[in-house]
């Protein structure tokens, strides 16, 4: 991910603690399911392939308002052979892509929230937001998943193309609803689904069009070549292999469980001075 991702990183773990004391904060663990929506697998809504997991530091200081800070790791999937689509079936991509996030947004409150509250309280929120993100396509190969960026496949870092590899980095932009409980003066609930736009087409591996397989072969091996066309019947170079007009977004719907820092403070600060 590189010393910026993770410094970036340990500054989110951190605030929290800067912060102690002047707002209301929670600290929540969730995890959930994902969908990849892309230009591989089903043309529409699915049910979770893989599954994601984040930690969010949540601060409010306005009845209606709150700032979220998250770090989140996960992995999309996508099958052509579960698309509806023989165009599709016949391309036979299957792609997983694990990932990892770091985002801030804004939540918006339906119900009034009390600063801070000990006791039961709940609402309804919208939320948006923007993040960065890091990705690795792969791609099952001779009884192992490898990364696909690296080869090419549709003849980037080749003669087959004047294309360089692409970028395993994007930015995101993530939005969503969820409902969140405070279940008295330390639990915490909620649940999230969530949409995110991302500045790539690259989360499938699959953009451009057929490159020539020889070309790609030359440059970056039999492992390519097999990925470049995987449905087996040497489609023609210059065919579309992806819809480069468009970028590539996924889904996720998680549950979480956190604590009310305040009160968590309050309680460790009564055990240690008893």
């Amino acid at each position: 991910m590189g010393k910026k991702f993770l410094h970036i990183l340990a500054f989110a773990l951190l605030l929290p603690v800067a912060a102690m004391g002047q707002r209301s904060q929670e600290l929540t663990f969730g995890w959930g399911g994902t969908v990849l929506l892309s230009d591989v697998g089903a043309a529409g809504a699915s049910l979770p392939q893989r599954s994601n997991w984040d930690i969010d530091y949540r601060i409010q200081a306005h009845p209606h308002y709150a700032f979220h800070l998250s770090y989140g790791e996960g992995e999309l999937y996508a099958s052509d052979a579960q698309s509806s689509w023989k165009e599709r079936q016949q391309r036979n991509i299957t792609v997983q892509t694990p990932y990892r996030t770091l985002s801030a947004r804004i939540e918006v409150d339906y119900f009034e929230q009390r600063i801070p509250s000990f006791d039961f309280q709940h609402s309804p929120y919208l939320f948006a937001g923007w993040g960065l993100m890091a990705f690795e396509p792969q791609g099952y190969y001779q009884g192992d998943w490898i990364n696909l960026q690296p080869l090419g496949t549709e003849g980037q870092g080749s003669s087959a193309s004047p294309e360089g590899l692409y970028g395993t980095r994007a930015r995101i932009l993530p939005f969503g609803l969820g409902w969140r409980a405070q279940l008295n003066a330390l639990w915490v609930v909620k649940t999230e689904a969530t949409w995110v736009l991302t500045t790539t087409d690259y989360l499938d591996d699959t953009h451009g069009v057929y490159a020539d397989p020889a070309r790609i072969q030359e440059s970056h091996g039999d492992a390519a070549v097999f990925f470049a066309d995987p449905s087996g019947l040497s489609l023609p170079v210059g065919m579309a292999r992806g819809n480069a007009q468009t970028q590539d977004a996924y889904f996720t719907l998680n549950v979480g469980l956190g604590i009310h820092l305040e009160a968590f403070m309050e309680k460790c600060s009564s055990f240690l001075h008893r």
